[in-house]
């Protein structure tokens, strides 16, 4: 049925579907174009390409349901039967024009048909044809996959590396309060309060070293997330047969790509990260036994004694280890001193 239809859609004079058609005062039907073309240059009359009667330029009036019709056969036979050289996959069309997408303007990076290509706005720019334009496309795709792949499974090692680094958190935690608790079974009378205190003490630590490492985890888990599912975009786009779709979606695929990954492609030959020669730690001033307590008068004990945090010189490490402060807390806790010193404490003579 379609194709007995485009049979008396087609202009006599391009031979193609109508495109603008407009009637002739004779009741003949043309394209816009062609009838332009028929009239002599500089003139506004002509006679008609089938009876030859006079029509004038001005006279000419649209046929919009001619065009209708023509553009939805144009459909139906993109359809039915890709046209010459068509990928594969399905057609689309030219929101203004109602023309297939077969070019690809390399400039504004998006698809366009023939008639959008002759405008002012494409004036100057280079096209590709959509198939060329999405093996271009797809290979410079393929140039980041290989980046995005192995960026994953650098995250996913470093967040298996955090969960170990957790893990050795808490047992160190767990061991460091233990020798705590049983230090001060013996002086618990006295020092009830002063065990209290550095308990508190090395649960802020640890507190403060696990929001350290749980915020390092949750970033790396985002970003293998979000690493993952840029990875099925970009599959997805390399897989995909709708290469229209495909092109629409690539400029924004790839800046987002880009954003990511900015400079590992001229990167290309550098596989192996440079060494950190800068990861040096800070002495640990957590030394117990000195200047903890005063020997008769009382007034000051260790309340004030705040083991210095280790400093971390290397801020581009994405996995937390345990505080160096913490793993070395154990050793200032010198309980047979400390027994010493209290049995030397002699209270103040009252006056």
């Amino acid at each position: 049925m379609a194709s007995g239809l485009a049979e008396d859609l087609v202009c006599p004079i391009c031979l193609a579907l109508f495109q603008e058609p407009h009637m002739l005062a004779c009741g003949h039907n043309f394209c816009l174009a062609c009838l332009q073309s028929v009239v002599p240059g500089g003139q506004e009359a002509g006679t008609c390409p089938e009876c030859r009667g006079p029509f004038q330029m001005a006279e000419l009036k649209r046929n919009r349901a001619l065009g209708s019709l023509a553009r939805k056969v144009r459909r139906w036979k993109a359809d039915e039967e890709p046209l010459p050289g068509a990928p594969a996959g399905p057609w689309h069309f030219c929101e203004e024009h109602d023309e297939p997408l077969k070019l690809f303007c390399t400039e504004d990076e998006g698809p366009i048909c023939v008639i959008c290509r002759d405008l002012p706005q494409h004036r100057g720019h280079e096209f590709l044809p959509t198939k060329n334009a999405v093996l271009v496309s797809q290979g410079k795709l393929k140039a980041y996959l290989k980046h995005l792949e192995k960026h994953l499974k650098e995250v996913v090692e470093d967040e298996k590396d955090q969960q170990n680094e957790i893990a050795a958190l808490k047992n160190c935690t767990e061991d460091l309060l233990g020798l705590i608790s049983s230090g001060f079974k013996d002086l618990h009378q006295i020092l009830h309060k002063k065990e209290q205190e550095i308990r508190l003490m090395v649960e802020k630590m640890n507190e403060e070293n696990m929001e350290e490492m749980e915020a390092s985890l949750t970033s790396l888990k985002e970003e293998g997330t979000s690493q993952t599912e840029t990875i099925a975009k970009v599959k997805a786009a390399l897989e995909t047969t709708d290469h229209i779709a495909f092109l629409k979606g690539f400029k924004k695929l790839i800046e987002q790509v880009k954003e990511i990954h900015q400079g590992e492609i001229e990167d290309d030959e550098e596989d192996e990260e440079k060494p950190d020669d800068q990861a040096e730690e800070k002495s640990n001033n957590a030394e117990c036994g000195e200047d903890q307590w005063e020997d008769a008068d009382g007034e000051e004990d260790n309340e004030d004694y705040e083991p210095d945090e280790s400093d971390h010189d290397d801020d581009d490490d994405r996995v937390i280890p345990v505080e160096l402060a913490l793993e070395s807390f154990g050793e200032s806790l010198d309980f047979e001193l400390w027994k010493e010193q209290l049995e030397s404490i002699k209270p103040k003579e009252i006056i």
